[in-house]
């Protein structure tokens, strides 16, 4: 196997991963064993031990950071000042989520239209080692891990950091941006200071709104909070993707109003379209139309944070009023067997599981509107997949979702959290999608429409703008 040095190699019977294969990603490249404590289970008291391991790994490696730090001084002298290099760091990029989906999508299309983009992150405890993916996404050799606190499947990590000063030397950077206020991006952040290169931040997480649905705890909110609040300091500017994060982090989180930048996020749209609606995959999992003749769906990791509490209150109710309506869920997560348990004897919800390519589009277009009750997502990936291959979005009144529907009824409904008036929607759509056949079709045609304003053409570019002006700014060059 192909290895990221010449002390890398792997025994031939070493397995790169104990967990099923993640749908379109490869291992291309490894780097060597390194020594890792054990992954640690939840804890409130655990997660202080990330601190003190966060602020020794600058200083072990201080040395090797200040030489760093002399070499891309002078490189960067010898660069165009138009040659703009960025490093996305995201702890969970070793998970399936909307951040690492995304950042898989964006970094390889930037790449491909001659952006000079690198993708990095920390393998997950799985593995026994980091490894290169597809190319060009480094997962790095994990120091420290421990699942996150209500959150299964998913970790706080720390990476070692010595290997990636090597790439950084061979693939020398300007800027850094971090995707999540994680223990990784704390430590990158600390050493990238001491190297001399620009770190913002993208505000992809509503971590403490999620401290305050996963976590007991009271005291941790409030620590929580703090450290965000520190992490956004360290961290500017700060790029959020719609109005309502923005507001967030100016009000709670401190960040000065000109510190804050709203960029639009892309999606590899040509991967959907409603040309895929009709050709037999929803029957895969679920009823043929003729049993159950209107089709919802969730589609995304199913855990509480997604509000799927909320949405399996008003189905139980919705569907035993109805007979012809069938809500699919489709994804993974650690509140699925939950859920399953539920409806066990509701034959009006159906589970499709992990999906991914053509399947996945086509259950997004034979859905006849797409169910979306979260209030913690910053932008909403899967609301634009599902309206460009036509299927119109039901998303609650707050957060990045609402800003892609838009509140003028065409592409869907925009909602509060409020039984009373899902319940009332969900009986409007059926109507809709029985009664009035031009209506459902022109809402179809518009929720397309509005999607393309989501490619990844029109983003990358806006980025890589905002990339090139803040290197300016840093550098003076």
């Amino acid at each position: 196997m192909t290895t990221a040095s010449n002390s890398t190699k792997l025994k031939a019977s070493d397995k790169l991963d104990s967990r099923p294969a993640i749908f379109g990603r490869k291992v291309t490249s490894t780097f060597r064993k390194m020594f890792s404590f054990d992954h640690r289970p939840p804890g409130n008291i655990r997660t202080c031990w990330i601190p003190p391991l966060v602020a020794l790994t600058p200083i072990l490696n201080l040395p090797k950071l200040l030489k760093l730090r002399s070499y891309l001084k002078k490189e960067r002298k010898h660069r165009d000042s138009n040659d703009v290099r960025i490093l996305f760091y995201s702890d969970n990029l070793d998970e399936t989520n909307g951040i690492a989906n995304n950042l898989r999508n964006v970094i390889p299309y930037m790449r491909a239209h001659g952006m000079k983009a690198y993708l990095a992150g920390s393998a997950f405890n799985t593995r026994p080692c980091g490894v290169i993916e597809n190319g060009y996404c480094v997962l790095l050799p994990r120091l420290f891990s421990m699942e996150q606190l209500g959150y299964a499947n998913s970790e706080l990590a720390i990476p070692r950091i010595s290997p990636a000063l090597r790439l950084i030397k061979r693939y020398p950077i300007d800027m850094i941006e971090l995707e999540t206020p994680s223990p990784g991006a704390w430590v990158v952040c600390l050493c990238a200071w001491i190297a001399g290169i620009k770190v913002f931040s993208h505000y992809r997480t509503d971590v403490p709104t999620y401290a305050k649905t996963l976590v007991k705890a009271k005291w941790m909110h409030t620590y929580v909070l703090w450290l965000m609040r520190i992490f956004y300091w360290m961290a500017r500017p700060v790029i959020s993707p719609c109005e309502d994060y923005a507001d967030i982090l100016k009000k709670d989180l401190k960040v000065p109003a000109n510190q804050v930048q709203i960029l639009p996020r892309g999606l590899p749209l040509e991967k959907f379209s409603p040309d895929l609606r009709g050709k037999g995959a929803w029957e895969k999992f679920g009823n043929a139309r003729s049993q159950r003749k209107v089709r919802f769906a969730f589609i995304g990791r199913i855990s509480k944070e997604k509000n799927l509490e909320f949405l399996n209150s008003v189905w139980k109710k919705f569907s035993a009023k109805y007979d012809d309506v069938e809500l699919m869920y489709v994804g993974y997560g650690w509140y699925l067997e939950e859920i399953k348990e539920l409806f066990k004897d509701n034959p009006s919800v159906c589970f499709a599981g992990e999906q991914g390519g053509e399947m996945l589009a086509s259950l997004y277009a034979d859905a006849d509107f797409f169910l979306f009750p979260s209030t913690t997502d910053t932008f909403g990936n899967v609301v634009v997949e599902a309206m460009s291959t036509g299927t119109p979005a039901i998303v609650s009144n707050y957060g990045g979702p609402r800003s892609i529907v838009q509140d003028d009824n065409k592409c869907g409904r925009i909602l509060p959290i409020d039984e009373t008036k899902w319940l009332e929607t969900l009986e409007e759509c059926r109507s809709i999608k029985l009664e009035k056949p031009e209506v459902y079709e022109q809402m179809r045609i518009d929720s397309h429409k509005r999607s393309e304003q989501y490619t990844l053409e029109s983003s990358t570019k806006t980025q890589f703008e905002f990339f090139r002006k803040l290197k300016q700014e840093v550098y003076g060059i």
